[in-house]
């Protein structure tokens, strides 16, 4: 997977299609009343994004890509100052109002669902993609995985039907995506991502405020704030792994 990192995040990319769209249509198959979506319950969505973010770990874990991935460390990480401006935004859905869950069920589903979320979707693609194209230069390993982690946001139409909602999401995922993407690779971490990733989207549905009309201004801030960082930055060589380290002292 190391000497075509192109190739292999694109069947990364592969793979997650067919196990939201497979597992969606099986889901479905097996249990026509689970909703494709839903935030007061249990749903497919649910259900895939925890499997997604198992599979994930267990990916990481048997290659031994932790390093390479950005689960690093606290004493590896670096600059953690640069997160300040993604934890200022958290706030911006919540200043129109603040709608609160329905009940405790409701706040069980949005933690664990977009905890998962921010696990599985930062330890893909600012974490495996991004690790694995790093050494063929740094603004083709932020561009193609922010470009992917937008495509990767289309399948939701296999859950919550298609819509230009959809598309927007996609969009703005990939331009937020190197906003992220220059963080982790300034920080040597994702820890700090997954959280922000989790704490964002569960702000996204307590405010009251349009989530379209407040995700374009924040994915383009990011966007902004990324290519500030990467191009003021000395950014450190690429991750390197004790599997890797292992095989270059053979």
């Amino acid at each position: 997977m190391r000497s075509r990192p192109v190739i292999s995040v694109v069947v990364l990319q592969l793979v997650v299609a067919v196990v939201v769209l497979g597992g969606s249509a099986l889901l479905g198959a097996l249990l026509p009343g689970l909703p494709g979506y839903s935030l007061t319950g249990p749903s497919q969505s649910l259900v895939l994004v925890l499997v997604l973010a198992a599979g994930l770990v267990v990916f990481v874990a048997a290659l031994r890509w932790w390093r390479l991935a950005g689960f690093t460390p606290v004493w590896q990480w670096r600059e953690l100052r640069l997160y300040w401006l993604p934890v200022v935004l958290l706030a911006a859905p919540l200043v129109g109002g603040v709608r609160a869950p329905e009940n405790m069920a409701a706040v069980v589903v949005l933690v664990v669902a977009y905890l998962a979320t921010g696990v599985f979707e930062e330890g893909l693609w600012r974490g495996v993609m991004l690790g694995l194209l790093r050494p063929r230069g740094v603004w083709l390993a932020v561009v193609l995985s922010s470009v992917l982690f937008g495509l990767g946001h289309l399948t939701n139409a296999a859950l919550r039907g298609f819509s230009v909602l959809i598309l927007l999401q996609a969009f703005g995922a990939a331009v937020q995506g190197v906003g992220l993407a220059a963080l982790r690779l300034r920080t040597g971490t994702i820890w700090p991502l997954i959280v922000i990733h989790a704490l964002h989207d569960i702000s996204l549905q307590l405010g009251t405020l349009p989530i379209a009309a407040v995700e374009a201004p924040i994915d383009t801030v990011l966007c902004l704030y990324g290519i500030y960082l990467l191009r003021r930055s000395k950014l450190p060589p690429p991750m390197v792994d004790a599997e890797a380290a292992g095989q270059r002292g053979r």
